[in-house]
């Protein structure tokens, strides 16, 4: 099980709830960390956004501090991520916000994970650093660290050639 952001959070919970069934788990761009201070009030911004202004310039705003410094990977990608926030609504996005703020701890589980796990991180990664993924690895017995360089928060997109070698050789090991 892998999964991206928002989606390794679920497939932590997935390792709560059912480690039995999983045999690799994949957490790229991914954080374990309790809602930090002023997060309430950053997400809460961007949902204003999403209602008063609509998804176009939720994705204006939202987006670009989530990239790699690689400007023109950046300009080639970001249609595409862009057209992605605008085919949700801002009550999916509310959704999303109310999940991030209302997330369990996830920290107390790393030590429990004992499948092969692929930790990646992008070397521009602002949301969710290599050093969050490091601290990680430290925790997780049979744990992995990939990092991507030139890549952000969205390192699938934006560097998916790596990603996709770091996916390969941890599928190897399953």
């Amino acid at each position: 099980m892998a999964g991206h952001s928002m989606g390794g959070r679920v497939a932590l919970e997935v390792m709560r709830s059912a480690s039995r069934r999983v045999t690799g788990l994949g957490l790229l761009n991914t954080g374990v960390h309790s809602v930090r201070d002023g997060e309430p009030q950053s997400r809460s911004h961007l949902l204003r956004v999403a209602y008063e202004r609509g998804m176009s310039a939720l994705a204006a705003e939202w987006l670009p501090p989530l990239m790699g410094r690689d400007t023109a990977r950046t300009a080639q990608v970001m249609p595409q991520l862009r057209a992605m926030v605008e085919r949700w609504t801002a009550d999916a996005y509310a959704d999303q916000i109310s999940a991030m703020l209302h997330r369990p701890e996830a920290l107390s589980i790393l030590p429990t994970i004992t499948v092969p796990t692929l930790l990646l991180s992008g070397s521009d990664d602002t949301w969710s650093p290599v050093s969050q993924h490091e601290s990680m690895r430290r925790r997780i017995p049979h744990a992995t660290l990939f990092e991507i360089h030139g890549a952000g928060h969205m390192a699938p997109i934006e560097r998916p050639e790596p990603v996709t070698v770091a996916l390969r050789e941890w599928l190897l090991r399953i």
